[in-house]
């Protein structure tokens, strides 16, 4: 919801970015550029990255080795520091990208419209929130015993999850298309060009190691 905030005879039109972000990434990110600051951008990094442990957490069972303590305080410490390396990682690639299509915003620009749709994925982190209340460890480890409403949660959170990385990944378009005045098409190619290649990389490397366990 929009607000009108009087600074001196200026008119300064605030915007709820957590809710404009969903249907308005353009305007959302064109908003963030002229207001928001490094802090707001080191902010949303350092949260990602506590959800981004527990994500890599569960994918690795690292309950199997490791108390569900333990893992929430990995995340708490090592989270912040995995938050801002992605941040310059993944924000340095879509520039470099966008520049190679003829983008014209800056770094900062490009920076700011990886944080901006990281918003939708704090959403999603907060899924964990459930996740850890009901399913407890069994979301670190490959073999738990659920009950039927653990089940259906796991499945309810999996969907939720997916949805909101698929929605994420849509506003990240709007975002980089909008920061660096091109074409939705080139924005597709500059999001999702690195996530194929890296599909591509990863299967290479199975092709190429999965042999040797047979010799």
């Amino acid at each position: 919801m929009q607000t009108i905030e009087k600074q001196g005879n200026d008119q300064v039109e605030s915007l709820n970015m957590w809710k404009s972000i969903w249907l308005h990434p353009r305007k959302t990110v064109r908003y963030a550029v002229e207001h928001k600051t490094w802090r707001f951008v080191m902010m949303i990094a350092l949260i990602i990255g506590v959800f981004t442990v527990l994500d890599q957490a569960s994918s690795n069972d690292l309950g199997e080795t490791m108390g569900i303590g333990q893992i929430i305080l990995i995340a708490l410490i090592g989270g912040p520091i995995l938050g801002v390396i992605s941040l310059f990682i993944g924000s340095g690639v879509l520039h470099l990208l966008s520049l190679m299509f003829g983008g014209r915003g800056t770094f900062a620009d490009t920076r700011m419209a990886f944080t901006v749709s990281n918003l939708i994925l704090i959403v999603s982190g907060l899924i964990w929130i459930p996740d850890l209340l009901i399913n407890g460890k069994g979301m670190f480890v490959s073999e738990y015993d659920f009950s039927l409403f653990q089940g259906v949660w796991l499945v309810v959170s999996l969907i939720l999850n997916f949805a909101l990385g698929i929605w994420a990944t849509v506003s990240m378009i709007g975002a980089i298309a909008e920061v660096h005045k091109f074409a939705i098409w080139k924005a597709v190619l500059v999001v999702l060009l690195p996530v194929t290649l890296l599909i591509i990389f990863i299967f290479v490397i199975v092709l190429l190691t999965v042999p040797f366990f047979f010799i």
